[in-house]
């Protein structure tokens, strides 16, 4: 099938911070090199292919944009130091700009001001629209759900997650159809109607997303110098078990426990909270510490998309735990209040920013790791799994 030459997509991804890559010869090093290419995964050769041939559809579609963790191999050997790694990095912010539906990835992916900008903007106006709910509240001790009752953040919340889980369903849609209609997928439901659903599940979930087993790969690691408390996949795991955690403690707050009670530190939701709150706290310190050293090849061409996320979550667990000191040391602060409306204009910030910044990784990395995983049961699994169930 002949293809016509679209010489606009290789400036438009450098757009996204791809560096040099028009160096590129294709010489194949990069995908020789890469300890998680493959057969089924050839990257990153086939999609710099793809964006020098202006191939747009193909590139925003391939799940190999995901199996990608940037460990830096690639441009550390690349022969014309055409940053393969970079590469990969921009191509995955030019797919999410093109799943999104509302255009506004496009624009925080693009200018760095427009990134910090929207989020102060946004920031502010949660903060503002917050203060619309405010009731008269204590001034000689801190009574956080007195000043804004803990049911209009709720709601508030509850609303906010409804229209952005729309949003999010929207651009998986988008994904999705793009991979099947590229040939994303080496199977059709009519020749193959028997997939392995719940391995593909357990190998995604509870072995890739949980596990962190790519990231754990000693093939796709830093210099062994690099202490193992910086190492990327220990920061990686710190920040993504202390969301989880912080997540689960506020939900179950939220189901058992009386709307704007207080309950003693060693109640298990608080104690959950707070543990995964240090966990939290540390990941995102140690990103930090990491990008600013730039220890390993994915922090040396840091962009303000890269950060905002970490500055974001970084000021989350940090406001979130000077609120807990000050209600249970019972402090006389009026800035107490003030922090409340901070901490909550983040979370909301977090919210918005979700299917449309690097937190999205986590939603389509994801997927992709599952349609790689999703594949057709031989005949003879299919006689073997009929036995077990008889």
């Amino acid at each position: 099938m002949s293809h016509r030459i679209d010489t606009s997509l290789l400036p438009e991804i450098q757009k996204y911070g791809a560096v040099a890559i028009e160096a590129c010869f294709n010489c194949g090093n990069c995908t020789a090199v890469c300890p998680l290419a493959n057969e089924d995964a050839n990257f990153p050769r086939r999609l710099i292919r793809y964006a020098q041939l202006g191939m747009k559809d193909r590139l925003a579609a391939s799940k190999d944009v995901w199996m990608c963790y940037y460990c830096g191999e690639c441009s550390a050997t690349c022969p014309r130091e055409a940053e393969p790694g970079e590469f990969m990095a921009a191509a995955r912010r030019f797919a999410i700009a093109q799943y999104d539906v509302t255009g506004l990835a496009k624009l925080l992916y693009k200018s760095g001001w427009f990134n910090v900008l929207f989020t102060i903007v946004m920031t502010l106006f949660f903060g503002l629209f917050m203060l619309t709910f405010r009731r008269p509240a204590p001034l000689d001790h801190l009574a956080l759900f007195e000043f804004i009752p803990e049911v209009y953040i709720q709601i508030v919340g509850i609303s906010l997650f409804v229209l952005v889980a729309l949003v999010t369903i929207a651009g998986l849609v988008r994904m999705i159809r793009g991979v099947i209609a590229h040939g994303g997928l080496a199977f059709t439901a009519s020749e193959h109607p028997h997939l392995n659903w719940w391995s593909a599940l357990w190998e995604t979930v509870a072995v890739e997303f949980l596990g962190q087993k790519r990231y754990r790969d000693d093939d796709c690691e830093e210099q062994p110098a690099t202490p193992w408390y910086l190492r990327k996949w220990v920061v990686h795991a710190s920040i993504l078990y202390g969301f989880l955690g912080l997540f689960a403690a506020t939900a179950l707050d939220f189901l058992f426990k009386p709307v704007g009670s207080a309950v003693p530190l060693y109640f298990p939701m608080r104690l959950l909270g707070t543990t995964a709150g240090l966990f939290f706290m540390y990941g995102t310190t140690a990103a930090f510490f990491n990008r600013l050293q730039k220890r390993d090849k994915s922090a040396a061409n840091s962009q303000v998309s890269d950060w905002m996320p970490l500055v974001l979550l970084w000021l989350l667990g940090l406001t979130g735990f000077l609120l807990e000191i000050a209600v249970y040391a019972l402090l006389p602060a009026v800035w107490g209040y003030g922090l409340l409306i901070f901490h909550v204009a983040l979370a909301m910030d977090l919210l918005v920013l979700l299917p449309v910044s690097k937190f999205a990784h986590v939603i389509y990395r994801t997927t992709a790791i599952f349609l790689y995983n999703l594949k057709p049961i031989t005949q003879t699994e299919e006689g073997e799994l009929a036995a077990a169930e008889g």
